[in-house]
C-alpha cells in the first residue's frame, strides 16, 4: 500500500510540475505577444517588416577642450561627411515607398549659441517616403559644409565664455539616450565623437573604483602604465558608474579616442573603460566598435562597415 501512494504521489507531483511548466511558458509567450502588439502599434506593419534596414543614427558630439587640439576640428569634420555619405548610401539602396530613415546631431550641455543649435537643426534629417531625390542630395552638401562652421563657432564660442563648457556624456546616457536614440521601428546607432576622457563639473560622483569621470590627471593617478593593467583595472574594480541599463537594442561606434598621457597604456586603458561602460549598461559586444582618432581616409572605411553591417 505504502509503494502505491508513494506511486500516486510521485505521478500527482509530475503532473502538477508539467502544468506549472506549461503555465510558465503560456505566459511568456503571452507576454511576448503583447509586446509585439505594443511594437506594432507603434510602427506600421511596412515599417517593422523593415526595421533592420531602417536607419536611426544619433550622433553626439563632444565640443569640449578636445577640439582645440591638433586637426581635431578637420578630422571630426570630415567622420561627419563619411557618416553622412555612408547614411545616403545606405538611403539611396531602398524604393522611396520604404524610406523610413533619419540621421541627428546632438550636445550635452547644449551650446548657448544658437548659431550653433541652428547648424545642428539642418544637420537633423529625416528622409520618409514622401521626400524626394534632391534634398537626398541635398543632405551630403550640408554635411561636407556645416560641420566646419559649427566647430569654428564653438571654438570662439569659447573664447568669448573664457572655456570650454565640457561635454557631459554620462548624463546623456542617463536622461536622453533612451529617449533620444532608441526607436522599435528602427536599426538604432549612436556615434560618438570624443577622444574618451569624460568630466563636466555637474556631473562628478564615485564610489569606490567607479567614477563618472575620467581626465588626463585622474588617469595617470591610477598607476595603470605597467603590462598587466588590465589585471589591476579588473582586480580594483575600476571603470565608469553605469549610467542607465537596458541599452540591448543601441548599437555604438566612438570614434577619436586619444591621450594625452605619456603612458603606453593609457589610450588602452580608456578604450577599456568604454567597453567595460557600454557593457554594464545592456548594449551587446558584437554592437560596439572603439576607435582612435585616425586619418579619416581610413576612418570612412571602419564608418562604412559599421553603418552598413558589412
Amino acid at each position: 500500500m505504502p509503494t502505491l501512494l508513494r506511486k500516486i504521489g510521485a505521478i500527482v507531483f509530475l503532473t502538477l510540475f508539467t502544468a506549472c511548466i506549461e503555465e510558465t511558458k503560456q505566459e511568456k509567450e503571452n507576454e511576448l505577444e503583447i509586446a509585439q502588439k505594443e511594437i506594432s502599434s507603434i510602427c506600421p506593419k511596412h515599417i517593422l517588416q523593415n526595421k533592420n534596414n531602417n536607419l536611426n543614427i544619433s550622433i553626439l558630439l563632444d565640443l569640449s577642450d578636445r577640439i582645440e587640439k591638433g586637426n581635431q576640428m578637420e578630422k571630426d569634420s570630415a567622420y561627419l561627411s563619411s557618416l553622412a555619405k555612408a547614411f545616403i548610401s545606405h538611403v539611396k539602396t531602398k524604393r522611396l515607398l520604404f524610406l523610413e530613415d533619419r540621421m541627428q546631431l546632438f550636445f550635452n550641455p547644449e551650446p548657448s549659441n544658437q548659431k550653433i543649435n541652428e547648424i545642428s537643426e539642418k544637420l537633423s534629417i529625416v528622409f520618409t517616403k514622401t521626400s524626394n531625390k534632391n534634398s537626398i542630395e541635398k543632405s551630403q552638401t550640408l554635411y561636407n559644409k556645416l560641420p566646419s562652421q559649427l566647430y569654428h563657432l564653438a571654438k570662439a564660442d569659447a573664447e568669448k565664455h573664457k572655456g570650454y563648457p565640457g561635454s557631459d556624456i554620462w548624463r546623456f546616457f542617463e536622461h536622453d539616450v533612451k529617449d533620444y536614440c532608441i526607436d522599435d521601428c528602427h536599426r538604432n546607432i549612436l556615434v560618438i565623437l570624443t577622444d574618451g576622457y569624460m568630466y563636466h563639473y555637474k556631473t562628478v560622483m564615485e564610489n569606490k573604483g567607479r567614477t563618472s569621470f575620467l581626465t588626463p590627471k585622474g588617469l595617470s593617478r591610477l598607476k595603470l602604465n605597467k603590462p598587466n593593467w588590465r589585471d589591476e583595472l579588473e582586480k580594483k574594480d575600476l571603470g565608469f558608474i553605469p549610467a542607465t541599463t537596458n541599452l540591448n537594442d543601441l548599437e555604438v561606434l566612438v570614434i577619436g579616442i586619444s591621450s594625452d598621457n605619456e603612458s603606453a597604456y593609457a589610450q588602452d586603458v580608456i578604450e577599456a573603460y568604454w567597453y567595460k561602460w557600454l557593457l554594464e549598461m545592456g548594449v551587446q559586444e558584437s554592437n560596439i566598435k572603439i576607435k582612435n582618432a585616425d586619418i579619416a581616409k581610413n576612418m570612412e572605411k571602419v564608418i562604412f562597415d559599421f553603418v552598413l553591417n558589412k
